[in-house]
């Protein structure tokens, strides 16, 4: 929907360059193979990398990064660009323990929010599907008004 927008000032064709996808998975021993599969085929999770330890000291997470322009529909075939499907930046944390969701917050907020510095950030829960146009509207209400912190809906 961001890149259809072709008379936005904002968004448009490359609307998909300003946006960043990050997946923050609770707990290496807790993700189902086939996310990782999933994750794998879209090209942002490679299989066999992931260590315990590094210069003798235990690994917290493993960030992945990728931008694909392949995704999965609702009954698991593949789409791409040849279907419409643009462009999306990917970052994937999987955190090495399962430490809770407050934990995976932090991870987004103070590692790799940090590193981004979004005007924007938007949660989402596993399993959460949001309608074609509702991330949209809700950055609109950012975007419009100074004074919104939070939004929900």
């Amino acid at each position: 929907h961001f890149c259809a927008r072709n008379k936005s000032r904002t968004w448009g064709e490359l609307g998909w360059q300003k946006i960043v996808v990050c997946v923050v998975s609770d707990g290496r021993e807790k993700i189902h193979a086939r996310t990782l599969d999933v994750l794998a085929a879209m090209g942002v999770y490679q299989h066999g990398i992931a260590k315990n330890y590094v210069n003798q000291k235990a690994v917290q997470a493993h960030v992945y990064e990728y931008t694909t322009q392949v995704s999965l529909d609702s009954d698991l075939k593949f789409k791409g660009a040849e279907k419409g499907i643009v462009p999306c930046q990917l970052i994937f944390c999987l955190k090495e323990r399962n430490q809770r969701k407050l934990n995976s917050h932090r991870w987004c907020f103070n590692a790799i929010g940090q590193a981004l510095n979004p005007n924007v950030c938007i949660l989402l829960d596993v399993g959460t599907q949001p309608g074609k146009t509702s991330l949209y509207h809700l950055w609109k209400a950012f975007d419009t008004d100074s004074n919104v912190a939070g939004a929900c809906g």
